[in-house]
C-alpha cells in the first residue's frame, strides 16, 4: 500500500491470500517465468520470504497490513482470496458495486464465466510475461488456481512457522 501513488479519485482492490500460498505461487511463477534452472532452491526462496525485505514488495505481513488499514476508505477494497474462490460470482457483483457498475444479471453471468480458473487456464498465453529471459520461454502464468496447496513445497513445520511469524508480524504492526 505504501509503495503506490494514492489519489482519491482512483480506485484500489486488493486480494489478500493465504502467505502460505502466496509462497508456493511465487516460487513457481518466478521458477516458471523468469529464472527457470536459476530459481534458488525451496528452502533459501523460505528463508528469503520470512524476512521482510523479500523480493521487490516486502513481506507478506507488511503488505496486507497496509491494505488491510486502508480498508475503511471509500476507494478501497479488500477481497480474500479464500472468499473469492467460495463464491466468485458473488465477489463479481461485490466489484461491480463498488467501481460503480450497475450490472445486469446477464453481464454478471458473463464476467463471472470470463473470471472462472477453467477460462483464464484457457487463455494463459495471455498473460505470459514473453520471453525475458534470451534462452528460455516463459512458462505458465496460471499453474493451479487454489487454495491450501502449501503442502506441495512445505512440510508442516514449516507452514505452522510461516502462521506463526506472520501474526506476530502482524501482531507487531
Amino acid at each position: 500500500w505504501d509503495l503506490i501513488p494514492y489519489s482519491p479519485d482512483a480506485r484500489y482492490i486488493a486480494v489478500i491470500r493465504d502467505p502460505k500460498d502466496v509462497f508456493v505461487s511465487s516460487y513457481f511463477f518466478l521458477r516458471d517465468g523468469l529464472y527457470g534452472g536459476a530459481m534458488p532452491k525451496v528452502d533459501t526462496w523460505y528463508r528469503g520470504y520470512l524476512s521482510k525485505n523479500f523480493m521487490m514488495g516486502g513481506s507478506w505481513g507488511i503488505n496486507a497490513a497496509g491494505y488491510w488499514a486502508a480498508r475503511q476508505r471509500p476507494n478501497v477494497l479488500v477481497l480474500s482470496f479464500k472468499s473469492m474462490k467460495k463464491d466468485l460470482r458473488a465477489t463479481v457483483k461485490t466489484v461491480a458495486a463498488f467501481l460503480g457498475i450497475a450490472a445486469s444479471e446477464a453481464l454478471i453471468d458473463e464476467v463471472y464465466r470470463l473470471s472462472t480458473f477453467d477460462y483464464m487456464k484457457s487463455i494463459d498465453h495471455k498473460f505470459n510475461m514473453g520471453k525475458l529471459i534470451p534462452w528460455r520461454e516463459a512458462g505458465a502464468m496460471i499453474r493451479k488456481g487454489r487454495q491450501s496447496g502449501s503442502a506441495e513445497l512445505l512440510t508442516p513445520a514449516q507452514q505452522r512457522e510461516i502462521d506463526v511469524h506472520f501474526q506476530a508480524e502482524l501482531r507487531e504492526l
